[in-house]
């Protein structure tokens, strides 16, 4: 037959599709996932009753744990969200519970009865995973060259599927065996290591459709089945394979107490036998709703580095360290391709403004890309993380190895600090040195002559010395009509964007 070239190309897409649909389904009937649809199973049981949040057991020994000390300079890592979901691609990572779970005519039921057709089941997507283009050296240059000082991948999300050789707790159920038929977290582990880009695990303790979770859920939790042969032998793999890995990150608890999954006791033996040991910092969503740890204004979920959930951030200067985990992608932690303007992205400067405020307020950012499921980083992630890269190359020790000010607490600096980025200042302070950091995120107006006018530093002639961190250059100051500093700024420098940091010594506040 005739055709176009673009229609030639069309038609072999569409061939490929089709063969690798056809390939999942003669692959189908293979022994495989042992699941059980239950749309319950995601929430407390019904007519469960939680006698108080002492069922939660005393988290005190874990939240009030010393960090250890390198930590709490490890402001900047990557989350990854990569898996089965990553082939539909459409939505987000609940995907599966999205289509047996959001009700008839859901999008995601309708996207992929319209695509796959109705007989089609998520588990069939897993041979459509295919990675052939992952190339784990690549992914931790990118992560590296985005100044990241450590790695979180998905080792198992709430669908079940293992990204390592789980083939004796998950078998034909992980990427070892099945997709790829590689042992894509393993390589990533490697490389990372090879490439001194610290390792740590995202773990999905919680899985939606197991039929013995379900099971054990719809005994109320009075057996344990699921964790006793599935999460307790895959946390002793996963210890035991990545020795090295600094972060443990515990998700999906929210539906049973810790009597259920054991996670005190699992701790207890991280931090004392566990090949970790001498490392490790546990970053655990963890714990009922209502049965959390008050920090601050706000209730973060347990752990010795607690996040406050997905998305959330301190807001304010708070005691303890904490982990904001947030994607680039604004709905999203998988790649999905229904968001397709620029405008379902975070603006590097809303990335900026995130790594530096999070910072101020004592914490760590962990920002999540989304890859393909050929193995791919899509380019406008490559493109934010080459960003804050090269904000980073110039401004970094206004954020490694710092940590709060607390001259200029609550807030952590001056403005709207909760909007980015008007009139916007954080400060930070080194760790060594004392050295206090102004990172302006708006650059001063012309109309005030670029003048920065700082209201927090109490400054003292021929003691206080400003350096501008863009050039290294001596910045002239003056005492401001409030008691603060007046810098001033050259014009702006084309190029120069996102934020710019003065370094600030010999303060009467250091």
């Amino acid at each position: 037959f005739c055709c176009s070239t673009t229609s030639t190309m069309a038609f072999w897409q569409w061939v490929g599709l089709v063969a690798a649909i056809m390939t999942a389904s003669c692959v189908a009937n293979r022994p495989a996932y042992d699941y059980t649809i239950d749309c319950t199973s995601s929430s407390l049981p019904k007519g469960y009753v939680a006698d108080s949040c002492a069922q939660e057991g005393d988290w005190t020994k874990i939240i009030d744990r010393p960090l250890p000390s390198y930590y709490a300079d490890m402001k900047f890592g990557i989350f990854i969200h990569w898996g089965v979901y990553s082939v539909p691609s459409f939505g987000n990572e609940w995907f599966w519970h999205n289509v047996e779970c959001g009700g008839t005519g859901n999008k995601e039921q309708v996207f992929q009865n319209r695509t796959y057709g109705p007989n089609w089941t998520y588990p069939q997507y897993a041979d459509l995973f295919t990675a052939e283009l992952f190339d784990a050296d690549f992914w931790v240059k990118t992560l590296k060259n985005a100044g990241a000082q450590y790695v979180l991948p998905v080792g198992k999300h709430h669908d079940g599927f293992c990204m390592w050789d789980a083939s004796d707790t998950s078998p034909n159920w992980n990427a070892k065996q099945v997709g790829p038929q590689r042992d894509v977290l393993t390589e990533l582990y490697n490389a990372s290591l090879a490439n001194d880009l610290a390792f740590g695990i995202y773990y999905s303790q919680f899985e939606w459709f197991d039929s013995m979770y379900v099971r054990d859920h719809r005994n109320n939790f009075t057996t344990n089945e699921f964790v006793t042969k599935k999460v307790i032998p895959q946390r002793l793999d996963l210890v035991n394979r990545y020795p090295e890995a600094v972060l443990w990150h515990t998700d999906g608890g929210w539906m049973a107490p810790d009597t259920y999954w054991g996670n005190l006791d699992w701790l207890d033996w991280v931090y004392a036998k566990s090949p970790m040991a001498d490392h490790v910092v546990t970053c655990n969503s963890l714990g009922r709703p209502g049965c959390c740890h008050k920090v601050g204004p706000k209730c973060w979920e347990l752990g010795d580095a607690p996040s406050g959930g997905d998305r959330t951030t301190a807001g304010e200067i708070i005691p303890h360290y904490y982990t904001n985990q947030m994607t680039i992608q604004r709905s999203s932690w998988s790649w999905d391709r229904s968001e397709n303007g620029l405008d379902d992205f975070f603006t590097t400067q809303e990335l900026i403004y995130t790594l530096v405020s999070t910072t101020a307020w004592n914490g760590t950012l962990v920002m999540n890309i989304g890859p393909t499921f050929d193995g791919l980083i899509p380019p406008i992630f490559q493109q934010r993380l080459a960003d804050v890269g090269s904000w980073l190359a110039i401004n970094n020790e206004s954020i490694y190895g710092t940590e709060p000010w607390l001259s200029a607490a609550p807030s952590g600096g001056e403005g709207d600090v909760k909007n980015c980025c008007a009139g916007l200042v954080f400060y930070t302070k080194s760790r060594t040195t004392g050295a206090v950091y102004a990172i302006a995120l708006d650059y001063p107006n012309h109309h005030d002559n670029f003048t920065l006018k700082l209201k927090t530093p109490k400054a003292k002639q021929g003691q206080t010395k400003a350096e501008y961190l863009l050039n290294g250059g001596a910045m002239v100051w003056t005492a401001g009509a409030d008691g603060g500093m007046d810098i001033a700024m050259p014009p702006p420098v084309i190029g120069s964007q996102w934020g710019w940091v003065i370094k600030l010594t010999g303060l009467e506040n250091q």
